[in-house]
């Protein structure tokens, strides 16, 4: 819900970004080349009922996590940082009359 001076899709972008199962989520160089849209009606499992999921889109993002490697004779943990591509899907539901 718009709180009246920040626009919905600011608010929107911030809940996802908040609520993202990564330390770190960044969208890559050039983004927009590489999303992908799917307009075919699918059944996807939400909290363990059938949903009717009519458009959806998959978003390329670069995740960032950090990886224990080992632990120095101090006793001292060393941790390296890792990147890798996943992707953030979102579904839309009902739509086309339904």
């Amino acid at each position: 819900m718009s709180n009246g001076t920040t626009p919905p899709e600011q608010l929107l972008g911030a809940l996802i970004f908040q609520n993202t199962p990564y330390s770190k989520m960044d969208l890559r160089p050039n983004w927009e080349h590489y999303v992908e849209w799917d307009g075919n009606t699918v059944l996807w499992n939400f909290r363990e009922l059938p949903r009717r999921i009519r458009k959806s889109i998959r978003i390329p993002v670069e995740i960032t996590i950090w990886t224990e490697k080992f632990t120095d004779s101090t006793g001292n943990k060393q941790y390296v940082q890792e990147k890798y591509l996943d992707w953030l899907v979102i579904g839309y539901e009902g739509g086309g009359g339904m």
